[in-house]
C-alpha cells in the first residue's frame, strides 16, 4: 500500500470515516484497501454492486465483502450456485435496526454477531458446487481475525478499537441465483436516508431565512437574508443532488421539499 494511501486510512476516527474510504476504494480514488492485495480493486463479479455499496458505506455500513446472486457454469465447467450476500460493521443503532427492517420486508437472512462471549455461528453456506458448500457468510469474526481485515497498523488504533466494537453484520438472500432482492433493499434504506437529508436541510433552511430568526442573530436583517439564504440554498441543492444520485425520485424530493426546491 501506497504511503499516499496509508494516511487516508490512518486518518480515520471511526466507522463513519472508514465507509467513506471504503467507497473511496470502491469508485477508484484509493488504489488499495486493507485485507485486500495492494492495488487491486473490486471483484468483476462485484461491479455492478458497485453503486449501492459506495452508498451503503457512506451512511456508515461498512463493507467488508459481497458477492451477487449468481446460477450458471463456472470457469471449472461444473455448475455453480451463489446466493446475494453482503457483510460488515455497523456501530450506528439506528441504521442496525433500518437495515434489519429493510431485511424482514424482503425476506432476507441476517445475521448479527457482537463481541459477547458466547457460541457464534459459523456461517451460512452462499456458494455451493458438486453438493458441497465452498464458501460461507456471516462467521463470528474474533478480535484476531479482525486484526487480518482491518490492520491496526494501517487505520490506526482508535479506528480499530471502534471496529472490534461494531456489530458484525451480514444480510444474505435466502434464494440461490437471485441477484435483485437484497441490493434493491439495500438501496431502498440509502434513499429513505438521502430523502430525511433534504428534507432535513429544507427545514432548516425555512427556519434561518425566518423573520424572528434573521432579527435576533443579524443587526441588519435584511441585508444579512441574502448570503444566509445563498449558504442554506447550496446545503439543500447538495442534499437533493445526494438524493438523487441514490435513485430518489423528483416526486419524491418534491413531497419532502415543496417549494424549498425553486
Amino acid at each position: 500500500m501506497s504511503r499516499a494511501d496509508k494516511r487516508r486510512w490512518r486518518s480515520a476516527a471511526g466507522l463513519k470515516d472508514l465507509g467513506a474510504l471504503v467507497a473511496s476504494w470502491l469508485i477508484g480514488d484509493i488504489a488499495s484497501q486493507p485485507g485486500y492485495q495492494p492495488h487491486c480493486g473490486p471483484d468483476e463479479e462485484t461491479q455492478h454492486l458497485i453503486p449501492v455499496l459506495v452508498a451503503i458505506n457512506r451512511l456508515g455500513f461498512v463493507t467488508d465483502g459481497s458477492q451477487p446472486g449468481f446460477a450458471g457454469y463456472g470457469h471449472d465447467h461444473h455448475w455453480w450456485e451463489q446466493r446475494a450476500a453482503v457483510s460488515g460493521l455497523v456501530d450506528d443503532s439506528e441504521l442496525r435496526d433500518r437495515l434489519v427492517a429493510a431485511a424482514e420486508v424482503a425476506g432476507l437472512t441476517v445475521v448479527q454477531h457482537d463481541m459477547t462471549p458466547r457460541r457464534h455461528a459459523e456461517g451460512v453456506p452462499v456458494t455451493r458446487s458438486l453438493g458441497r458448500a465452498r464458501t460461507h457468510f456471516g462467521r463470528f469474526l474474533s478480535v484476531r481475525d479482525l486484526r487480518t481485515v482491518w490492520q491496526p497498523e494501517i487505520i490506526g488504533r482508535r479506528a480499530f478499537d471502534k471496529v472490534t466494537a461494531a456489530w458484525q453484520f451480514t444480510l444474505i438472500d435466502p434464494e440461490w441465483g437471485r441477484d435483485d432482492v437484497l441490493w434493491e433493499a439495500l438501496a431502498e434504506v440509502v434513499r429513505r436516508y438521502r430523502l430525511e437529508d433534504v428534507e432535513r436541510q429544507a427545514r432548516l433552511r425555512r427556519e434561518a431565512l425566518s423573520h424572528d430568526n434573521l432579527c435576533r442573530r443579524y443587526a441588519s436583517p435584511y441585508l444579512a437574508r441574502g448570503q444566509v439564504q445563498e449558504w442554506h440554498d447550496g446545503k439543500v441543492r447538495r442534499a437533493v443532488e445526494e438524493a438523487k444520485l441514490s435513485g430518489c425520485t423528483d416526486a419524491a424530493i418534491e413531497l419532502v421539499v415543496g417549494c424549498e426546491c425553486d
